[in-house]
Parts: C-alpha cells; sequence; structure tokens
C-alpha cells in the first residue's frame, strides 16, 4: 500500500498587505457656515491601509481597511483670520482582484467609510466651530503595473476612492451648536447624499521601490471634495506629495516556530 501525507511544504499562509505614509500638503478650504471665503494654507497626514484576503477558499476577494489622520492651518486671502482643521476617515471594504494582462494587477469594489473633522474660525464669534460628520458607501480600486528592473520589482501603483450613496450633517446657516444639541433643534441638519449633492475623489499615485530590506513608495496625492446642503456650497482641497512604506506580513505566535513558507499575498 501507498500511503500520502501532505506535507507541511504544500500549506498555504495568507499574507496581509500593510502599507502606510506620511504626507505634506497644500489645502484649500470653502465653509459658507463659518466664512464666505476661501481659505488657503498647508497640512500634514498619515494614512494607512492594510488588505487581505476574506476567505482562504476564494482568493480573487480581498478585504481592506483604510484610515487617515490630517492637520492643517489655512488663511483668508487677505490674511486676517485662520481656519484650524483636524481630521480623519475610517473605512472598511470588499475588493476583486483581476489580471487584464501581464504585470497588471487590478483591484476594484466597494468601501463604506466614516469622515470626521473639526474645523475653528476664531474671529466668528457666534459660531466659531463647525463639524464634518458624513458616512459614505464608495466605488475604490487600487491598480498596480509591475516594472522588472535591475533585477527586481518595481511597481507604479494608482488608487483610488470616490462617495456614490450616503448621509452626512450640515446644519442650516446661522443654527448654533447649542441650539442644535442643548436644545435639540436639528432641523435640517441631516441629508442623504448622493452624486448630485456630493462629488469627490480621493487616491495617490505613487512608485513602488524595493530596497534591500524594505520597500518604500513615493508619490503624490489627491483629495477633492464638494458637498451642497441648505443652500450653501462646501469645498475640501488637498494635494501634495507622500512618502511611505509597505509590506507584507504575517502573525504567528511560539518561541519554537519558525518562519513559514509558500506565502500568498493579498496583492499577487
Amino acid at each position: 500500500m501507498l500511503a500520502k501525507a501532505q506535507s507541511t511544504d504544500d500549506k498555504k499562509y495568507f499574507l496581509s498587505s500593510e502599507a502606510n505614509a506620511y504626507s505634506f500638503s497644500t489645502l484649500s478650504f470653502s465653509d459658507p457656515y463659518l466664512s464666505p471665503m476661501t481659505y488657503n494654507g498647508i497640512g500634514i497626514g498619515y494614512s494607512g491601509s492594510v488588505r487581505g484576503f476574506l476567505t482562504e477558499k476564494k482568493l480573487r476577494i480581498t478585504s481592506v481597511y483604510k484610515y487617515n489622520f490630517n492637520a492643517g492651518i489655512a488663511l483668508n486671502k487677505a490674511y486676517t483670520s485662520d481656519i484650524l482643521y483636524l481630521g480623519g476617515n475610517y473605512g472598511w471594504g470588499i475588493e476583486y482582484k483581476l489580471k487584464p494582462f501581464q504585470g497588471l494587477k487590478v483591484q476594484v469594489g466597494g468601501l463604506w467609510d466614516v469622515d470626521l473633522g473639526m474645523k475653528n474660525l476664531e474671529r466668528n464669534i457666534n459660531n466659531p466651530v463647525n463639524m464634518d460628520l458624513s458616512t459614505n458607501l464608495n466605488l475604490s480600486g487600487l491598480l498596480r503595473y509591475d516594472i522588472p528592473l535591475w533585477h527586481r520589482n518595481f511597481q507604479l501603483q494608482l488608487s483610488f476612492q470616490t462617495p456614490i450613496v450616503g448621509y452626512m450633517f450640515v446644519p442650516r446657516a446661522g443654527a448654533s451648536y447649542y441650539e442644535m444639541f442643548e436644545l435639540g433643534n436639528l432641523q435640517d441638519a441631516f441629508h442623504f447624499t448622493s452624486i448630485h449633492n456630493k462629488r469627490g475623489l480621493s487616491g495617490d499615485f505613487t512608485i513602488v521601490v524595493p530596497f534591500r530590506r524594505s520597500v518604500w513608495r513615493f508619490g503624490l496625492q489627491l483629495d477633492k471634495l464638494r458637498y451642497k446642503a441648505n443652500n450653501m456650497v462646501f469645498d475640501r482641497s488637498n494635494f501634495g506629495l507622500i512618502i511611505g512604506t509597505t509590506m507584507d506580513a504575517i502573525r504567528f505566535g511560539g518561541t519554537k516556530k519558525v518562519v513559514p513558507q509558500n506565502f500568498i499575498s493579498p496583492v499577487e
């Protein structure tokens, strides 16, 4: 009799693809609730993403987590007042992997996110603070193109995200936060969103450069958003440079365990 046993070399280990980046950018705000003027300035940010397999049986379907944090200061054209901005975003989604031709990898799907930000304008005595709060179902995607060069695999990478439908908080012009939250007057404060009243695009274009012990990425980042409610039109633009790292990782424990082999990456 011939007995066959599964070799440990045949076992597959599923990796998570993790990326992070720091950014330095120019900012532009238009917030009619705080001021009729446009404010321009600079900002810094940190962003990250984690991609992994949704199940071990369907290797074309991946899950993705995205998050970012931003801070900045913007001035009006007369340099008489400034807006301080703090914001963050967190999202989770599912993407489907495609390989249209050799060297190109495409991941496209949907992502649900929550966006929260605070803008402070001290010269506005009655309403010095406005809050950005929304949740959206987005179309998201990632494109990678491999460039074999000098015995290494460079990559051009494009990621994008755009809102489709959602819900947002936009108070009426002149309505104070005391009136809304202490007195409970939230009339016309929450609004359904779709492409008719909210449009935006965020993403980055980077080149991924492998070094001997690490993989770095350098590129450009864009975040542009325009929405309207209560007869007001809001704009937010962010364009800058990013630098970060990327890696495939697997977590395992035990003092006697060796590094596992036969990796499968969700971005391969």
